[in-house]
Formats: C-alpha cells, structure tokens, sequence
C-alpha cells in the first residue's frame, strides 16, 4: 500500500548565531554608472520597492535617477506575477483531478461496503453525538462539552446552544472554560503544551483513507497527480476541509486566545491550513516517503497544532525543540515529544522545531497552521513578525513600543 506525505520546506542550512554569507553586489568594482538594485535576486530591495510602491504617492518619480531600476522592479513584479498565476491555475487543476479520484475511491467503498460503521468520513459529521463518537478522544469530549458554552441545553426557541454545522463555519466563538483545561492539557515545555485530541479509531481511517487515495491516483494517467503524496497532503484538496475546520474552530481558536494570545501578540486565529507529512526510517525505497527526518525550523504561523497519526511501531521520529525565533534562547535545545496516535502537541508556529531521523518504521503527522492576519500580520512585516519585533504595552514603561513599516507609523 502507498505511504503518505513528506514535507516542503525551505532547508537552507540554518546558521544559529553566526554571520550569514552575504550576496555581495558591487564587491568594489566599477558598476559603470549603475545602481546596485536588483529585486529578481534580494528579496530586501523588492520589499523596499513594495512599501514605497504603498506608502509614497507617485513613488517611481524618485527614481529618475536610474529608470533601470523601474525596469528591474516591473521585471520582478512579472516574474512574481506569473508565479501567481502559474501556481493558482496548477492548484485549481489539480484539485479537479484529485476530487475525480477521491469520488472514485468514495463510490469503490460504498459498493465493497467496507465501512464498518454508518460514519462516512468524506461527508463529516452531522450531530455532537457523531464527533463524540467516531472523532474525538473521550477526554477531548469531556474538556471541550463540559464547557458552559455546550451545556445550554435547547430549553425554548432560543436556544444558543451551538450547532455542529455553526462551528464548522465559524459562526460563533467557543470559549472553553479553564477549570476543564487543567485536567486535559499538560505543558510539556516551555509554551509547548500536550493532550489527548483524536480517537485511534479515527487516525487509522483518516490514514487508510488517505492512502486509498494515493494508491487510486497511481492507476491514472494524469501527470499532474502521479505524484500525489510524496509532498504533505492538504486535507481540503481531498474533500475533508470539515476536519480542519472543525479543530481550528473547535480546539485551536479558543486554546490559541488562552495560552499564546498574549505571547504572540493576536486577539484572535483567523486561517488554516491542514495536511499530513510522512517519514521513514528507507525513505529511498518508499518513493512516496522522501525524507527520514526534518531540519529545525519554524513554522509559518502563530500557533501549530500537530497531531500523532500512525504507525505505532515506528523508533525516532521525536520532535525536537530549540527555543523561540527572536528571543535570547534562539537556538538552546528544550526538549523532545515522541509522538503518539491521537495525542496533539500546540505550541507556537515560531518555536524552532526538528524531527528527528526515524529510525525504524513509518512516522506519520497530521499538522495544521493557524494564522492571524487580522490582528497580528496587519501591524508586523515578515521580518519583524518572525523576530518578534514587538514590545508589549505595560512590560516597561521606558521602552518604546516597537514600530514596524507595516503598522500605522512611517518616517
């Protein structure tokens, strides 16, 4: 049967604390009149280029000096232009072809009738009772439903007690209460927390699923898809956005406010991504598991949540920890997580992070980023946000507050 996943990740060498290599442009020679501006190959001057672009009036008049320079910015707005459109059109078509493959294998289970239950897991479920029972484990049941939000029992027609379908629209806001919280999740490091999230029972039909999939996209002759699972699989491709939506909605919003909101500076999550990412201990001769392990690094996000999906007898595979990006700490090991089917670890998406080699075995991860563009990435750059950049109102009262070329403040 064919495994799944494997990462896509930028895996430059990281240097922790020493002098990056630097992309010397003009290295003392005769630039024949010519600026040193080159937006295709240092993504700083295109960044430069961009906030002038929104932040000047009639910005390009500036540049009478060299209007090769204007030459060279339109040539690499094109070039990221055509990316875009190149990358869109690729997603697009892609999706269709592997949403005929997924009603295929959809349709081959119905008709083997090789669901042992009435759960059909590409539909999702339609009552509390479903999610109890076919979903989470019975500890994330109880934390999250013992929340006073979950118990106003319909009683009239005005009933707020949430439905399935409102959360998995994000209609309303859950708050869970903490009192729940202590006997559920576990800090296992600093700012990295651990719980019991998925039932085994569900992982294993996720995985199965998956591969189903996998293995049906290899019997095409779609070049497009052939490839399908050797690079982390998104659960929204595959027509199962409802499990994503319904952790973000459910676990990863209201732990988020509680435990990161502060220290990452968001009031609220407001994006998601979900995919599987396989490792193996002979990734060369499984070409659908490319990689043994993965480098430290962070992730693009506020908050990650990743979740222990299978196999069980793998050896290795244990996720490292190093420290938060922009702080003191950069760099200095933390500790280590052996993942377990079903058990979550949340921390934030900036925490410097590794797998391991595995040693022995399959290692499989269901993750999910969480992001907030609405009330965190609207006041920081990439730069600032990933060096957490940011002095937080009431820590000092002699500092000044951190200011960014992204927020209100220019010149």
């Amino acid at each position: 049967m064919a495994s799944i996943g494997n990462g896509a990740i930028n895996e430059k060498e990281r240097s922790f604390g020493k002098q990056p290599k630097t992309n010397n442009l003009s290295n003392g020679s005769d630039t024949s009149g010519k600026t040193n501006f080159d937006p295709q190959k240092v993504s700083s001057h295109l960044i430069h280029a961009l906030e002038g672009l929104q932040r000047y009036p009639n910005y390009l008049s500036r540049w009478n000096y060299d209007l090769e320079d204007a030459d060279r910015l339109e040539a690499s707005l094109e070039e990221q232009l055509a990316k875009v459109r190149l990358q869109k059109r690729q997603v697009i078509e892609r999706n269709a072809a592997i949403g005929r493959i997924v009603e295929k294998v959809r349709q081959g289970a119905k008709e083997a009738n090789t669901h042992d239950d009435t759960f059909d897991i590409f539909q999702g479920p339609s009552s509390w009772e479903e999610v109890r029972k076919y979903v989470l484990h019975p500890r994330a049941s109880e934390a999250t439903f013992g929340s006073r939000q979950f118990q106003q029992r319909t009683s009239s027609s005005n009933s707020t007690f949430p439905t399935v379908q409102e959360i998995l629209d994000g209609k309303l806001k859950v708050e869970l209460d903490l009192h729940n919280l202590a006997d559920w999740v576990d800090e296992e490091c600093f700012d990295i927390y651990s719980f019991p999230l998925l039932s085994k029972t569900f992982c294993v039909r996720v995985k199965n699923a998956l591969k189903a999939i996998i293995d049906e996209s290899k019997r095409t002759d779609n070049d497009m898809i052939h490839s399908f699972g050797r690079r982390p699989v998104d659960l929204d491709s595959i027509g199962i956005s409802w499990v994503n939506n319904l952790l973000f909605h459910l676990v990863i919003r209201p732990l988020g406010r509680q435990l990161f909101g502060k220290t990452e500076g968001f009031e609220d999550l407001d994006w998601r991504q979900g995919y599987i990412a396989g490792y193996s201990h002979k990734p060369s001769e499984k070409k659908d598991v490319q990689r043994q392990g993965l480098v430290p690094h962070t992730d693009d996000s506020e908050v990650t949540l990743n979740i222990g999906l299978g196999d069980e007898d793998f050896s290795g595979g244990d996720l490292a920890f190093w420290n938060l990006r922009g702080t003191r700490d950069e760099g200095n090991f933390v500790g280590t997580f052996h993942p377990q089917i079903g058990h979550a670890l949340l921390h934030s998406g900036r925490h410097l992070h590794e797998v391991e080699k595995v040693t022995h075995g399959d290692r499989f991860a269901f993750i999910i980023w969480a992001r907030s563009w609405g009330s965190n990435r609207d006041k920081h750059c990439p730069c600032c946000w990933m060096m957490r950049r940011q002095t937080l109102e009431g820590q000092d009262s002699n500092l000044v507050k951190h200011r960014c070329i992204s927020g209100p403040h220019w010149n």
